[in-house]
């Protein structure tokens, strides 16, 4: 099959926990990469960004990952639906040039399924969106937000019009059809792997020394964003109230973007701060992903204090890495963990609850070993072979189906 997935607003190799980069990201480059290795050709299209200008990346054998003038460089995501059209055109002059035609398009998020749209109806060939993220799921769970005004709109719309809509977790699936509608017959639940090539455990002690975290210390974890759905002043609450023995330290390494503009980077500063955490609390800021197993490794436990997840994959690559989770039970998260075997689920947004449970890992180290096993045993079982087949097994049903429809 010869497959277009569009990823409009954020490019897939963009560094982890930068603006806009997440599991989305990740999710793109492991499938792009497994269908290449099936024999698939995958083009994965994004816009252009700064030092991207018309380039052309290859990804595996056959496919790539294409850079797509649309608007200037610098251009924030809440005006990028006023490039859908100009993306959707240099698109298809792109294609035109290569003299390519696709069998199917895959979007991701609501920015690009309306490119998808535009460019499936274009072509005349069916149209698949993973949306990743939902704008009524996000603001249940964050009641202040600066979602598009046309975002949920937009989402139904392309539940309606798409031929498929699939999904990461059957959580995702409840979701849809308790928030906009019943859309069952049209989605398809298709789970996300993890790269184990990149994600393994590795010695401890000597991930420390790499990072120049000292030996003997209890060293949280967090990946991410630095946005308010992340919970992090949750986790720096929770670090103030936990209490060990006071030679063994305790600290909290946030890996994620930490642009000074940010003003909820700001406000998690200023708490640390307040709280008199500044000697306990890393930001590093952005890294590549291929650098994250380091931190996984070197880490004791890994929190993810989110008021909602869609799955949460920096918690598959700790767990894979060997490392317990301590996470808020939402959204696909409980698909992943697994209370009291790969780590603790907490209900509620409650640092008490998060301390409790990080001070339980890190003083009992019988059970730490133990959800050490669990955990990467859980990651082991993920597979982006098996994801990748699934989907590739989707791709062809939903090419059929419309071929047959059309012929009627």
């Amino acid at each position: 099959m010869k497959i277009g997935l569009v990823s409009f607003h954020t490019c897939p190799m963009a560094d982890l926990g930068g603006k806009d980069a997440g599991g989305m990201n990740v999710y793109l480059l492991n499938l792009a990469a497994k269908l290449d290795s099936l024999g698939h050709t995958v083009y994965v299209f994004t816009r252009s960004h700064q030092h991207s200008e018309d380039s052309d990346i290859p990804l595996g054998v056959r496919s790539k990952l294409v850079h797509i003038n649309a608007g200037p460089a610098e251009s924030p995501k809440e005006e990028l639906i006023n490039l859908v059209f100009e993306f959707s055109r240099n698109i298809q002059i792109y294609m035109e040039n290569v003299d390519l035609f696709f069998d199917i398009l895959h979007s991701h998020y609501w920015l690009s399924g309306l490119v998808g749209d535009l460019l499936s109806k274009s072509w005349q060939i069916p149209h698949v969106i993973t949306f990743h993220t939902l704008a009524k799921t996000k603001l249940r769970a964050l009641t202040v937000g600066d979602e598009h005004t046309s975002r949920s709109a937009s989402e139904y719309k392309l539940m309606c019009s798409s031929d498929k809509v699939l999904v990461l977790t059957q959580k995702e699936a409840q979701d849809i059809n308790q928030l906009y509608g019943s859309f069952g017959n049209k989605i398809s639940v298709v789970p996300p792997g993890v790269d184990l090539e990149m994600f393994y455990q590795s010695d401890k002690n000597l991930a420390k020394d790499k990072l120049s975290i000292p030996q003997g210390s209890n060293t949280i974890l967090f990946v991410g964003r630095i946005d308010p759905i992340k919970g992090l002043d949750v986790l720096v609450k929770a670090l103030s109230m936990i209490s060990l023995v006071e030679e063994s330290e305790t600290i909290l390494y946030i890996v994620g973007g930490n642009d000074d503009d940010n003003e909820y980077y700001q406000s998690i500063k200023s708490l640390v701060a307040e709280m008199g955490l500044d000697d306990k609390v890393i930001f590093t800021g952005s890294i590549p992903h291929d650098a994250l197993a380091l931190y996984y490794s070197a880490a004791d436990v890994f929190v993810l204090p989110s008021h909602y997840e869609s799955l949460g994959f920096v918690v598959i690559e700790a767990m894979a890495c060997g490392t317990p989770v301590v996470a808020s039970r939402v959204g696909g998260i409980p698909s992943v963990v697994e209370h009291g075997s790969t780590g603790y689920l907490i209900p509620w947004r409650c640092p008490e609850a998060f301390a409790s449970q990080i001070e339980v890992l890190l003083k009992n180290k019988d059970l730490h070993r133990f959800m050490s096993k669990e955990a990467m045993k859980k990651a082991y079982s993920l597979s982006w072979d098996a994801s990748s087949e699934k989907a590739a097994n989707l791709y062809s049903k939903v090419i059929s189906g419309w071929i047959n429809t059309q012929a009627i």
